[in-house]
C-alpha cells in the first residue's frame, strides 16, 4: 500500500509536470507562430501600401498623358492645374490615405510641378524625405522607394517616370503617401486579430492533445514502474541467492547495502551514484555463482592454489554484468570491491583515489559488517574489537578519508544493523532502493 501511494503521489506529479510543459510549449508555439503571422501581414500591408502609391501615381500619369509631349511637358501651367485638380478632386481625403507632398519634374530635373498639403500636421517631416530628384533618371518599369514612419504612420516616398502616349519616359514623379490614421488603426486590428486567433487555435489544439498525451505517457509509466520492478526483484533474487549458496543467509548483502548507502549520503554522493552503489552491494559477490563448490564451502582454510581460484569470482561477476545494460555501473562494486588502498588487493592492484570511490566505500561496509556479524567459523566482534580492526586498516586496507567518516557513525550504524537478520531490515532497504530508483520510472523532460 505505501509503494502504491508513492507512486500515486509520483504520477499525480507528472501530470502536473506533463501539463504545465504542455502549456508553456503551446505558448512558445503560439508565440512563435503569432510573431510569424504579424511579420507577414505587416509585409502584406507595406505591400498594399505601396501599390496604392503606384496605383495613384498610374492614374496622374494617366490624367496628364495628353500634356506629355514626345520631348517632354509642353505646358508646365496646365500640368500644375491637373496636379492642383487631382489632389482636390471628389472623395479625397481617400479614408485609406492619400498623397500629401508630389512633385513633378522634366527630364533635366527642373520643377515642373509641386502639391503639398499644407494641413497635414507631418508636412516639414515628410519635405525631408524628398530629394532634390533620383540620382538617376527612372527606368519605364523603376521607382525608387523609400518607407518612413512617423508616429506609427507608415509613410512611402516613391519616384517613378512619367511617360508620353508612345510609353517613352519623359518627366518624373517623387510623391509621399501617408497611410490615413483610420486605416492604420484598421490594419493594426486585423493584424492582431490574426495573431490572436493563431494563438487560441494553437493553445486549443493543445488542450485537446493533452488528454491523449497523457494517456499514452500514463501508459509509458506504468510499463517503466513495472520494468522497474522487475529490475529490483531480479537484482534482490540474483544476490540473495548466491549469499544463501555462501552464507546460508542473504541478510548480509541487506546489512552491506544499507551501510553502504548511510556512509554515501554521508559523503555526498549523487543519487546516480548511489543507485549503481546499491546495484553493486547487491551483486558483489555474483561471481561466486561460477566457483565450484569444493572451493566455495570448504571448511578450512583455502590452498594458494585453491585461492587464487576464488579470487576469480570477480572476473566472473564482472562478466555477468557487462550482459546487462541495466547492471553495467555496479562493475565498480563487483569488480573492485576486494582491492585496497595501498594496491595490495587484486583484481588489479589499484590503488588510492584508482580505486573507484564506490568500491572504497563499499569495502569498508563489508569488512564492518563481517565483523560485527556470527559466521560458522566465528562469534561476531564487539563494536570496539571491530573499528579497532578497522582502524588498523587506515590507509592500507581503507581509504583514511572515508573510514574516518564511518568511524564517526558506526556507533550509531552498529545499533541499527549489526547482526540483523529481520523482516524489517528488508523492508527498510526496500525503502530505501525505491527512495533511489523511483525518479527512473518517471518522463523527463530536462
Amino acid at each position: 500500500m505505501k509503494k502504491d501511494g508513492k507512486r500515486s503521489v509520483r504520477l499525480s506529479r507528472f501530470h502536473g509536470k506533463l501539463a504545465r510543459r504542455l502549456a508553456l510549449a503551446g505558448f512558445l508555439i503560439s508565440l512563435v507562430l503569432g510573431f510569424s503571422v504579424w511579420v507577414h501581414e505587416r509585409t502584406v500591408v507595406g505591400d498594399a501600401i505601396v501599390s496604392r502609391a503606384l496605383l495613384g501615381t498610374a492614374n496622374f500619369n494617366a490624367q496628364i498623358e495628353d500634356l506629355i509631349e514626345a520631348s517632354g511637358v509642353s505646358d508646365r501651367k496646365a500640368v500644375q492645374r491637373e496636379l492642383d485638380e487631382y489632389g482636390t478632386r471628389p472623395g479625397v481625403p481617400d479614408p485609406k490615405g492619400d498623397f500629401v507632398l508630389v512633385t513633378v519634374y522634366d527630364s533635366e530635373g527642373g520643377v515642373v510641378a509641386e502639391l503639398v498639403e499644407t494641413g497635414y500636421v507631418h508636412i516639414k517631416q515628410m519635405k525631408s524625405l524628398v530629394s532634390v530628384g533620383p540620382p538617376a533618371f527612372p527606368a519605364v518599369g523603376d521607382y525608387e522607394l523609400e518607407v518612413a514612419r512617423v508616429e506609427g504612420i507608415p509613410h512611402v516616398a516613391i519616384a517613378l517616370p512619367l511617360t508620353n502616349r508612345s510609353g517613352d519616359p519623359v518627366a518624373y514623379i517623387e510623391g509621399i503617401y501617408a497611410v490615413s490614421r483610420e486605416a492604420m488603426a484598421g490594419i493594426r486590428r486585423g493584424v492582431w486579430e490574426t495573431v490572436a486567433w493563431v494563438i487560441a487555435i494553437v493553445l486549443v489544439t493543445t488542450a485537446l492533445l493533452y488528454p491523449t498525451i497523457l494517456t499514452l505517457m500514463g501508459r509509458l509509466t506504468r510499463l517503466s514502474l513495472s520494468l522497474l520492478d522487475a529490475n529490483l526483484e531480479t537484482l534482490s533474487v540474483l544476490g540473495s541467492a548466491i549469499a544463501k549458496r555462501d552464507n546460508d543467509t542473504d541478510a548480509h548483502n541487506y546489512r552491506v547495502t544499507l551501510l553502504s548507502v548511510r556512509l554515501a549520503e554521508s559523503m555526498g554522493l549523487d543519487p546516480p551514484e548511489i543507485q549503481s552503489l546499491i546495484k553493486g552491494a547487491f551483486l558483489h559477490d555474483v561471481g561466486k555463482i561460477g566457483i565450484r563448490d569444493s572451493i566455495l564451502l570448504k571448511p578450512d582454510h583455502l590452498t594458494d592454489e585453491e585461492f587464487e581460484v576464488m579470487k576469480t569470482h570477480v572476473q566472473h561477476g564482472r562478466d555477468i554484468c557487462e550482459r546487462s545494460a541495466w547492471l553495467k555501473d555496479a562493475i565498480d562494486v563487483v569488480g573492485h570491491h576486494h582491492e585496497k588502498f595501498d594496491g595490495s588487493g587484486y583484481s588489479e592492484g589499484l590503488d588510492g583515489t584508482e580505486i573507484p570511490v564506490r568500491a572504497r566505500i563499499f569495502s569498508i561496509a563489508d569488512v564492518f559488517d563481517a565483523l560485527t556479524s556470527k559466521r560458522p567459523y566465528k562469534e561476531p566482534f564487539s563494536l570496539e574489537e571491530s573499528l579497532e580492526i578497522l582502524s588498523k586498516g587506515r590507509g592500507i586496507h581503507f581509504d583514511p578519508a572515508l573510514l574516518d567518516l564511518f568511524l564517526e557513525m558506526a556507533p550509531a550504524l552498529y545499533q541499527e544493523v549489526a547482526g540483523r537478520e529481520d523482516e524489517g531490515l528488508r523492508r527498510e532497504v526496500e525503502r530505501l532502493t525505491q527512495r533511489y530508483f523511483s525518479d527512473d520510472s518517471e518522463v523527463h523532460f530536462d
